[in-house]
């Protein structure tokens, strides 16, 4: 887990932390921590490991110095605190992790002697700590990806529905016409109609919703409903331009 940097009046820890479950062995207890942007001195001066006994620190950070091959070099370290070799199977784990940062295992000696156990408690906090990190930093990829591609199909709705507003006064323009072919008894009836019909739509154009400004699931509930509208409005054309079709045929088989 994260643990956020320290405000006026708050209580909360360093931010950018991640450490890992604790182990305990025989009355000691390790826990991992590991920062990629804290100095390995202000991780082993994190407050709440101030009473542990032992603050076995490794760190691993990028050199200043260019390489012949380009190739980018890292410069490593370690303190053990006390708990002689500890800080190299820290340095160690980062290395094999190629993580960049400072870990720190801290541990509370409970008065008994673990051996080799304690080197592997060691091994494995701070590789849990680094996975701890690792896992972050695939969420936030992953949060910042949806926001990119939620924005891109925002931008995406936003035209559509511009165009589709568009084309359904053109065509509810056309539909009001044609059907109105098909019931005119006077040609000055569908002129009017039609005029009447294309003021309704450029009234209908100038309030246009402000579509920049609605969250993306108005925009898909918008859009499935434009899309409804339209084929609604060809069905009306084909209807009316079949009926006109029919009354013309009828027409030309009337007998003279």
């Amino acid at each position: 887990m994260a643990l956020k940097r320290k405000q006026p009046g708050d209580t909360s820890e360093l931010e950018n932390v991640f450490r890992s479950a604790p182990i305990e062995d025989r009355s000691s207890k390790f826990i991992g921590y590991f920062s990629p942007t804290l100095t390995p001195k202000e991780l082993q001066e994190l407050a709440e490991i101030q009473g542990a006994s032992h603050k076995i620190l490794g760190w691993r950070r990028e050199s200043n110095q260019q390489s012949i091959t380009k190739a980018t070099r890292y410069i490593t370290g370690s303190d053990d605190d006390g708990e002689k070799y500890g800080g190299k199977k820290v340095e160690k784990v980062l290395e094999l992790s190629r993580a960049v940062g400072a870990c720190v295992v801290a541990r509370w000696y409970g008065g008994v002697m673990l051996g080799p156990a304690r080197f592997t408690h060691i091994e494995t906090c701070a590789q849990e700590a680094i996975h701890r990190w690792e896992d972050h930093q695939v969420e936030e990829r992953a949060k910042r990806q949806k926001i990119a591609n939620e924005e891109a199909e925002r931008g995406r709705l936003v035209k559509t529905l511009e165009d589709r507003d568009n084309s359904i006064v053109v065509l509810r323009t056309l539909a009001l016409e044609k059907e109105q072919a098909v019931t005119a008894e006077k040609p000055s009836s569908t002129e009017q109609t039609s005029k009447s019909a294309v003021t309704a739509s450029r009234t209908q154009v100038q309030h246009t919703p402000d579509y920049g400004a609605m969250q993306l699931e108005r925009l898909r509930a918008l859009d499935k409903a434009r899309d409804a509208t339209l084929s609604f409005l060809l069905k009306r054309i084909d209807k009316a331009e079949a009926a006109l079709a029919a009354s013309k045929a009828a027409s030309v088989e009337k007998p003279p």
